[in-house]
């Protein structure tokens, strides 16, 4: 699709923006790094000509800080990737992955549409730990009268993001976070889902048996479907738009595990 069939797309439709903002302090998965952020450069320190000036700022952040999109190459089964491929080899500090990295993943321009856990329950949000099986899926689809057709974005909320942006309360240090099992993701995987995504940090309930991850091994590892994580669903919510366009641009970070990214639910 060409920026100009994107425009016209675009034009007089309403537009979702499902990412959280980037900002010093903002919450972020412990063993990961930060977001940072400085200014190096203030209006004033260096002046052109004619009175003008300009600002200039760095920043620096885990691709896994922030609604971000986790490809193929973030996790691996005894040493294994997506397609059986070994890590052996094929991995280097400051080079990344040479295959599965984000950078080969293209535009995702599709349909996208929310399960609404906690709306189809009566309920603001899950409770912490609280597991998300299929049947909790089928009814959220149920009650919002979408079907999961090949090559859906599934986006499933729990209300978590209600607690963002406190670190402590969000990432449940302490308590865990609701999410999908093993047999949710099953679930949608087997309808065809190509992207599965949530307003947590894990897409699946935390912490896991034996901190084995299965849903990201199923997904990344064994299926080749992407985990969009930190996606904030509550205005899809609030509206019960349960079907959209989805538009993701992951950045092409070369050998990268994963991409910052801006999803925009277009209806």
């Amino acid at each position: 699709m060409n920026p100009e069939s994107v425009a016209g797309f675009l034009r007089g439709r309403k537009v979702f923006d499902l990412g959280v903002e980037l900002f010093p302090g903002m919450p972020h998965v412990p063993t990961h790094s930060p977001f940072m952020y400085q200014m190096v450069r203030e209006h004033g320190d260096l002046m052109y000509g004619e009175g003008v000036s300009a600002a200039v700022d760095i920043f620096g952040m885990s691709c896994h800080t922030g609604t971000h999109l986790d490809g193929l190459g973030h996790f691996a089964k005894n040493l294994c990737l997506h397609g059986g491929q070994p890590v052996s080899g094929g991995q280097r500090k400051l080079e990344g992955l040479k295959t599965l990295g984000i950078e080969r993943v293209p535009p995702v321009l599709g349909r996208g549409i929310l399960l609404d856990v906690p709306a189809s329950r009566g309920v603001e949000i899950l409770e912490p730990n609280q597991v998300i099986g299929p049947k909790d899926l089928e009814a959220a689809a149920k009650a919002a009268k979408v079907q999961i057709q090949p090559g859906d974005a599934v986006l499933i909320r729990t209300g978590w993001m209600r607690l963002w942006p406190d670190q402590r309360k969000y990432y449940g240090v302490q308590t865990g976070q609701p999410g999908i099992n093993l047999e949710a993701a099953r679930w949608a995987t087997d309808q065809g889902a190509v992207c599965l995504g949530s307003d947590n940090f894990a897409v699946e309930v935390t912490p896991t048996a034996g901190n084995a991850h299965p849903v990201h091994i199923h997904c990344l590892v064994e299926k080749g479907v992407h985990l969009l994580e930190v996606a904030n669903l509550e205005e899809l919510s609030r509206t019960k738009t349960y079907e959209f366009g989805l538009i993701m641009v992951p950045r092409k970070i070369r050998g990268g595990t994963a991409s910052p990214i801006r999803p925009l639910a277009v209806v």
